[in-house]
């Protein structure tokens, strides 16, 4: 039963993730933070019996039982880790964005005159020819 119940916890919060990495990339970063805290919130007002034991099951005991690991830890851990990826996301959007609006005007090279090639050609080998005569 507990491996069962640690699958459907999994399964649930990669749903979570799922719907605020969707709602990052179609609608909008503010709209996603705002799912991701108020979906768990309002879980807690409908039904806070059900949200509570279920937040407070335990996954993994370490350091010989000190340490419980339950499923409130995974949430905050979920919660830091989109929170950071989406406040990233929106800090290099901006980034981006300012730099593209600082238009730098573009030094264009000046373009040499074409030369003619047959004349520079037998300016060339004439300089050689007299080079040779001396």
């Amino acid at each position: 039963m507990d491996v069962a119940y640690s699958f459907i916890s999994l399964i649930i919060f990669a749903l979570l993730t799922l719907l605020a990495i969707v709602l990052m990339v179609y609608v909008s970063s503010a709209v996603a933070i705002l799912a991701l805290l108020m979906v768990p919130l309002m879980c807690i007002l409908i039904m806070p019996d059900t949200a509570l034991s279920f937040l407070a099951f335990r996954h993994v005991v370490l350091a010989e039982g000190n340490v419980p690991i339950n499923n409130y830890h995974v949430l905050m851990f979920v919660w830091s880790t989109l929170i950071g990826i989406i406040v990233y996301s929106e800090i290099f959007t901006w980034y981006l964005g300012r730099r593209e609006t600082r238009k730098v005007p573009v030094k264009t090279a000046k373009a040499k005159p074409a030369k003619n090639i047959i004349s520079s050609a037998r300016g060339i080998v004439s300089k050689a020819g007299s080079l040779l005569h001396r």
